[in-house]
């Protein structure tokens, strides 16, 4: 049966590693090192333990068991690095943080969204136009992931949600700066710039802001099996997601 590249990559990641899995808590995917940085400061006694192009740090925060790793931004090395992680250390939860851009106009700067969702609109397909004919991007449709599910089925995801109760929690919680909203997280490998590109773009996946990668950590957490919950701050420092994260460990049973 033919499989999309997520679902190749999610399986080629999980499957190089053979070894006996640790379980954790929590799994925390975060963009780079200054992103991870006050968080691994944090732990008692920070392990790491890098595997092909990926490293981990495990040890424990406010009495959970923790990993982190990085996605360095990019859907592919976010992929790739979650299967891995949910391999060696299966967790309980995955959060996803970082920064975003706002594509809802209601956002401030130093506000931090929390997936309600997640959508990676990075699939599109165009109408047919013969050479000379131009481009009409405006008119592109929707082209949504095909996951792998029980029974060899195929089952068409344009979102992948949220926990329930991870959702609740981190709601609930003060932000450094500005406030704390419910929203769609939206990723792709793409910056976009244009104002109108980025009404059309939440027009069709209702995205509230867009990373790299936050939307892929959750289809690659949707595929394994794994709940997941992801934080972005818009247009914010990177220590504030750090802060928010640490506080939603804390207060995460």
């Amino acid at each position: 049966m033919k499989r999309t590249f997520l679902q190749l990559l999610v399986l080629a990641a999980a499957a190089v590693i053979p070894l006996r899995a640790e379980p954790v808590d929590l799994l925390i995917v975060a963009t780079d090192d200054a992103a991870l940085q006050p968080i691994i400061e944090k732990m008692a006694q920070p392990q790491v333990e890098t595997r092909g192009a990926w490293t981990f740090w495990s040890g424990t925060l406010s009495g959970k068991s923790v990993v982190l790793t990085r996605s360095e931004g990019d859907p592919l090395n976010a992929v790739a690095a979650t299967a891995l992680a949910v391999r060696l250390h299966p967790p309980r939860l995955i959060v996803s943080f970082g920064t975003a851009r706002a594509h809802d106009l209601a956002l401030r700067a130093g506000d931090v969204v929390v997936s309600a969702s997640f959508a990676a609109f990075d699939g599109m397909y165009s109408p047919h136009l013969g050479l000379d004919e131009g481009s009409r991007p405006a008119q592109w449709e929707k082209l949504p992931h095909l996951l792998m599910t029980a029974g060899e089925k195929e089952t068409a995801a344009e979102s992948f949600p949220a926990d329930s109760s991870a959702l609740t929690l981190a709601l609930a919680l003060a932000p450094v700066h500005g406030r704390v909203v419910r929203g769609v997280l939206g990723s792709a490998n793409q910056v976009n710039r244009e104002a109108d590109r980025i009404e059309w773009l939440r027009a069709k996946w209702h995205t509230s802001t867009e990373d790299g990668e936050s939307a892929h950590v959750a289809g690659c957490a949707a595929l394994l099996g794994v709940p997941v919950i992801g934080f972005r701050i818009v247009d914010g420092p990177v220590a504030d997601g750090a802060t928010f994260t640490l506080s939603f460990v804390e207060a995460w049973r």
